[in-house]
Parts: structure tokens; C-alpha cells; sequence
């Protein structure tokens, strides 16, 4: 754990749903805010409102109500539109998200991109808050613009599913590269598999999920995406970019295989390990509690590798 941490806005984003987004993101707020001690606000941009749901707010449209168009656009106080469900950090939970996007779409395109920026995130992050999380939609609109703008820190989830690498391949070229083309400044801080359960001796999809990420050209690409040299369509580095350096610096160690001890396990020379973030029924059952894992089961063995992620939060980048 970071001495001094910075404060930082970071961002969950993943143009197809159905990764674990919002899972990474209550869970993540419960350990800084209520483990660490830190100030958390939790936000919810995806229309869906499964992490608003999670946290027992079923509210998704209610055109009386204040809402972040209200804070974005207009003079209302984000304390109008905060909740306080009581497990380490405040939360917006998701509500009129489509009459909100549409309002923000009558702005002017910069304008408009940075309101998030500049009426929440500038207004209150160092200040009032140590973290800021937003769990993102699951497709691009002014919405998802916002956040990649206030937050240039991104965590990514991918579960091992055939949509996973289509997902970041996605998210990379329709939004991380043209966000970096724009303003520069994005920064995935991680990537991390998630719900894994299936051994990866075998052609498992797991397996195949956990090579890609390991060992690929292509995937390396999708994280420098829009950096100078990378061609992620095509998926290759400019010269003198290492694959190893890359992978190092986006995948946790605990998920980190390298080539040769994928060669040690086929050979049967190394016990296959398993990775995490592994499959746990506690996610589920946290989600019907409408709780936070770390409040749920505060002994759930995967709370020690989402640790590992809230000190990169902390850091702001891998450390191998």
C-alpha cells in the first residue's frame, strides 16, 4: 500500500457489457473506503444501473428527480444527487442516464466531453474525495466521453468468454486510441481476468483468454492503443517495443504467465496455477444482499487479489 497515495479518478469501461464492471467497481470502493480508510465516491454511468441494483437502488427514471444533468449543466450541488449506502464511500447511483446524455448531446461536442471534468471530478477529487470510480457504459456516447476525460485511468475486467478480446479490441480502437489521438492523457492502469474457474493445462477457455493476454503482439497493441507507432488494428509495436515490457506493466502479477512457464506447464514440469480473480458464488450472493463483497464476506479469499488492484489504484501503474 501506497504512503501517500495520489488522488485519482479512474474509469471501468468496456464498449460490450457483462465483464464484471461492476463487481471491479463496488468492490474496489469498499476496500479503499472502507478498508483503507480513503474518501470514495462510486458513480454510475451505465443505463443497465446493475451496480446501482447491487447496492439496493432500483430508481432508473424519474424526470422530477434531480439528477447529474441537474450537477452537470446546472446549478445543482453534487450533494443533491449523493447517497450514502454505508459501505465506505458515497454513491450517484444510475438515474434518467438517457435524458442526461441527451442533454449533454445539446452542448457543444468539446464543451460538453468535459463536463464531468470540470463540475465534478475538478470540484471535488483531492479535495472532498481521495478516489472518484465510474462504472461505465457499455457503449460509447457523451456519457462515456465524460468519463474517459475526467477519469484517464482505466481499469479493464475480461472474463473468459469468446466476446472478451472482441470487447477490448472495442474498446481500444473506438475509444482508448481516439481519446489518446485527442487529449494524450489515458492511462489503462490494469487488465485483469476475471471469473476464472477452468484449469489451463487444457484448451480451456480460460486458457485461451490467459495465453492472449500473456503472450501476444496483438494484445500488447490494444493497450498502447493510439500511442505513437502502435497500429492496433493490425496488432503490432513499433520497433524497439518490447512485449514483455508491455504485458509487465498492464497485468497484475498474479495473473502474469510468461512464455516459458507456459512451456513448463505443457510439459508438465510446473503445476498449472490459478489465477484469479477466480469464480466465487459470494459475488452473486453479495449482489441479492444488494452489498459490496468486502462487506458481504470480508474473508472471501479474492478480496487479497482485488487488494493487489486497489494498490495499483493507489499507485497509479503496475509494479512487477
Amino acid at each position: 500500500m501506497t504512503a501517500n497515495p495520489e488522488p485519482r479518478a479512474v474509469c471501468f469501461p468496456m464498449l460490450k457489457g457483462g465483464f464484471g464492471k461492476s463487481t471491479f467497481v463496488s468492490t474496489l470502493g469498499g476496500i479503499l473506503g472502507d478498508m483503507r480508510g480513503h474518501e470514495v465516491l462510486v458513480v454510475d454511468l451505465d443505463p443497465a444501473g446493475h451496480l446501482s441494483t447491487g447496492l439496493g437502488y432500483y430508481t432508473r427514471e424519474n424526470d422530477e428527480a434531480t439528477d447529474l444533468a441537474d450537477v452537470l449543466l446546472g446549478d445543482e450541488s453534487v450533494d443533491a444527487i449523493v447517497k450514502n449506502p454505508g459501505h465506505g464511500f458515497d454513491f450517484v447511483p444510475a438515474l434518467n442516464l438517457e435524458s442526461v446524455t441527451d442533454a449533454l448531446s445539446k452542448d457543444s461536442v468539446l464543451a460538453s466531453d468535459l463536463k464531468m471534468k470540470q463540475e465534478l471530478v475538478d470540484e471535488h477529487l483531492g479535495d472532498r474525495y481521495d478516489y472518484i470510480l465510474f462504472d461505465v457504459p457499455g457503449s460509447r456516447n457523451k456519457l462515456t466521453n465524460n468519463a474517459v476525460v475526467a477519469a484517464p485511468n482505466a481499469i479493464l475486467p475480461l472474463m473468459p468468454v469468446p466476446e472478451a478480446l472482441n470487447g477490448l479490441r472495442e474498446t481500444a480502437t473506438r475509444l482508448v486510441g481516439p481519446i489518446r489521438s485527442q487529449l494524450g492523457n489515458f492511462e489503462i492502469l490494469a487488465t485483469v481476468p476475471n471469473d476464472m474457474s477452468a484449469r489451463i493445462d487444457h484448451q480451456t477457455k480460460d486458457r485461451k483468454l490467459l495465453e492472449s493476454m500473456n503472450t501476444q503482439e496483438s494484445f500488447a497493441s490494444l493497450l498502447l492503443a493510439g500511442r505513437d507507432g502502435v497500429d492496433a488494428r493490425s496488432g503490432t509495436l513499433p520497433a524497439g517495443t518490447e512485449v514483455e515490457t508491455v504485458l509487465d506493466n498492464h497485468i497484475p502479477s498474479f495473473a502474469r504467465i510468461r512464455a516459458d512457464e507456459w512451456e513448463a506447464i505443457d510439459a508438465g514440469e510446473m503445476d498449472p496455477p490459478k489465477p484469479p480473480i477466480r469464480h466465487t458464488g459470494a459475488v452473486g450472493d453479495a449482489y441479492e444482499a444488494r452489498e459490496p463483497l468486502p462487506s458481504y464476506d470480508p474473508e472471501n479469499s479474492q478480496l487479497e487479489y482485488f487488494g493487489e488492484i486497489a494498490d495499483i489504484i493507489e499507485r497509479g501503474g503496475i509494479e512487477q
